[in-house]
């Protein structure tokens, strides 16, 4: 006859001893109470919460759907409450005690504080040298040192040797991940702000021009979200200093220029010239230096049968009859106002030929140059013609005659000011005049511009502002471009670089994540006998699976603040040491670092996601360990 089988484990539920059931059993351990309080509540908002957690994959998408980010934010917060439902109900009672006693060090194996605060002086001082101007590579490299060691120094203090190993693998990894992401989305917002600070965040255009660009002005002002609007013109054409003889005409270096014709009373309004001219250090210079003598030919504007409705219905701000009266000033004019002066008196025909050798040959002098009108020059390309305030220079339009009868069109114009936008491209090939004299150029002297640009308060709202234009004036006859689609393949380059990096750098918190897990499975294998123990004083299966899941969280917790910690001094570190770049081809003079708080909770959130996947073998190991089996060779 076999023995009675006795149960194994402690008390039921209801505190009842099975081996004696007519006898109260012993106290349940602690924290006990605590859980059993929450089980028998109804678990449908649990599945409910399981359900949409999923919907977080919708946020790692590049470029989601209008309606699919709201439901990931939902999918953040039902993952935020199963891990807050889960700490509540897991860690209240003896579990995280027990989790701390496997990865802690013993209180009476403290070392000396020493080598501790002299790393951290050392981390303090080369991030203060740096901070106010000492540029040197060997005290980065050694303010870098001293941040590792007082790292380790601190972990070793207070955790076991495996656990402060696995923290600082953490640490590492979420340290790369910062500074990796800090300097890609320093170079995405860099190239974002200088790509505005020259370009409007929208332009509308025509292809033929628009003459009734002040109608188009007037309406655009006030559409929800523009802040500024502004006409312009641009024109490809050649750029040479001015030759004062015929020597100087021969070696004479000329450069393929893009013009951007502005009004100086309203460019302010959607570029940052004024800026881009205080950065050169040279004496300030406002957009108002920009000057022109030329009055351009006034253009009636287009039937209303033409026109989108919205601008048919907007009145010209410059009163219903302005056309006559114009045009009866502009014929009133002298030549020189209306046709410019000094076009062609400096090119030689050659008995008949328009262009003898393309080469300009001196025929007349320089006029006055206070007389000229005037002109802004990138940094770049004024250093490589040469050029400086004051100096004068030619502006030609080679294609003025599409046959050989026609003399190219030019015009000498006087350096105002050199600006520095801060972009290579924009730097070397870009060129400022006042709108008047590119209309001169590109239109034949007739009051018409190519578009008018735009501000908005939010530049990222730029794609909802373009649809409702596109509703309003329409897209068969009007080209409407927010920029980031004008520079769509250098934004989409950046991205694609920056998700490559994040994916190849998030495999060293993998790694991590791997030696947390072997760590703690080398714990559960050599703590058997006391797993038993637990177990046969009343432990549960569960209580002891979240004593290894509270340490490895543990440890991922304190190697995402380590890590987050540890990055920021080398984000300090490259930020405040300016590593320099080429800006042929990086397009920046210097290394950007661009802190993100969204970006360092989302590494930090990873790394503990992975850490808790981590924990999850060791922890079932642990859970399904018999207590004989522990005790057997005890």
């Amino acid at each position: 006859m076999k023995p009675e089988q006795k149960p194994r484990g402690g008390p039921l539920r209801d505190g009842r001893d099975p081996r004696s059931p007519g006898r109260p059993g012993p106290e349940p351990p602690p924290g006990w109470r605590a859980r059993t309080a929450l089980e028998p509540r109804d678990r449908w908002w649990l599945s409910l919460l399981f359900a949409l957690s999923p919907a977080v994959a919708v946020l790692l998408l590049p470029e989601p759907p209008r309606a699919l980010p709201p439901a990931g934010y939902v999918a953040v917060a039902a993952v935020a409450a199963l891990v807050l439902w889960w700490a509540v109900t897991g860690f209240v009672g003896y579990e995280h005690r027990a989790g701390l006693r496997i990865i802690m060090r013993p209180s009476k194996s403290r070392r000396s504080l020493a080598p501790t605060l002299l790393a951290l002086a050392g981390t303090v001082a080369g991030l203060a040298a740096l901070y106010f101007g000492l540029r040197s590579a060997a005290l980065v490299i050694a303010t870098a040192g001293c941040a590792t060691a007082a790292m380790v120094l601190i972990l070793v203090r207070r955790f076991a040797v495996f656990a402060s190993l696995s923290i600082v693998g953490i640490a590492i990894g979420v340290a790369a991940l910062i500074v990796v992401q800090s300097v890609a989305t320093g170079f995405q917002h860099e190239f974002e702000r200088r790509v505005l600070g020259v370009y409007a965040h929208i332009n509308v255009t025509r292809a033929f021009g628009v003459s009734e660009y002040r109608r188009f002005e007037q309406y655009l002002r006030t559409v929800d979200g523009v802040i500024g609007a502004s006409p312009f013109v641009y024109y490809a054409m050649a750029l040479a200093p001015a030759p004062s003889s015929d020597a100087e005409a021969a070696e004479l270096r000329r450069a393929t220029v893009l013009v951007k014709g502005i009004e100086p009373e309203t460019a302010h309004e959607v570029i940052d010239l004024d800026a881009h001219l205080r950065a050169t250090g040279q004496p300030p210079v406002e957009i108002e230096a920009l000057t022109s003598d030329l009055e351009l030919q006034p253009m009636p504007d287009r039937p209303a049968d033409k026109l989108p409705e919205v601008i048919a219905k907007t009145p010209d701000p410059r009163g219903e009859d302005w056309y006559g009266d114009a045009l009866a000033h502009w014929r009133a004019l002298p030549d020189d106002a209306k046709y410019g002066h000094d076009r062609h008196d400096e090119w030689d025909a050659d008995d008949g030929d328009p262009w003898p050798d393309a080469e300009p040959k001196v025929v007349a002098a320089v006029p006055d140059a206070s007389t000229l009108p005037t002109m802004f020059v990138g940094v770049t390309l004024a250093r490589e013609l040469g050029l400086s305030v004051g100096d004068v220079v030619t502006l030609v339009d080679p294609g003025a005659g599409f046959d050989h009868t026609e003399l190219p069109e030019f015009r000498r114009y006087r350096i105002a000011g050199v600006f520095r936008a801060g972009f290579q491209e924009y730097d070397s090939r870009l060129i400022y005049v006042h709108i008047k004299e590119l209309s001169w150029f590109k239109y034949r002297g007739k009051d018409v511009v190519s578009g008018v640009d735009l501000r908005l308060a939010d530049p990222y709202a730029a794609p909802q502002v373009e649809q409702e234009l596109r509703k309003t004036i329409g897209e068969d006859e009007y080209s409407i471009l927010e920029w980031q689609k004008l520079n769509a393949n250098l934004f989409q380059s950046i991205r694609t670089q920056k998700s490559i990096l994040t994916v190849i750098l998030s495999l060293v918190s993998a790694v991590a994540g791997f030696n947390v897990l072997a760590a703690l499975w080398t714990m559960v294998v050599r703590r058997t006998p006391e797993i038993a123990i637990m177990m046969s004083m009343g432990a549960t299966e569960s209580g002891v699976a979240r004593i290894f899941q509270f340490a490895g969280v543990t440890l991922g917790a304190v190697g995402s603040v380590a890590g987050v910690l540890f990055g920021l001094v080398l984000c300090g570190l490259v930020q405040f040491y300016g590593y320099t770049l080429d800006p042929e081809v990086y397009f920046i003079e210097r290394l950007p670092v661009e802190l993100s708080e969204v970006q360092i909770l989302w590494v930090a959130g990873l790394t503990l996601l992975i850490s808790f996947v981590a924990t999850v073998p060791p922890s079932l190991q642990a859970a399904k360990l018999r207590p004989v089996e522990g005790l057997r060779y005890e």
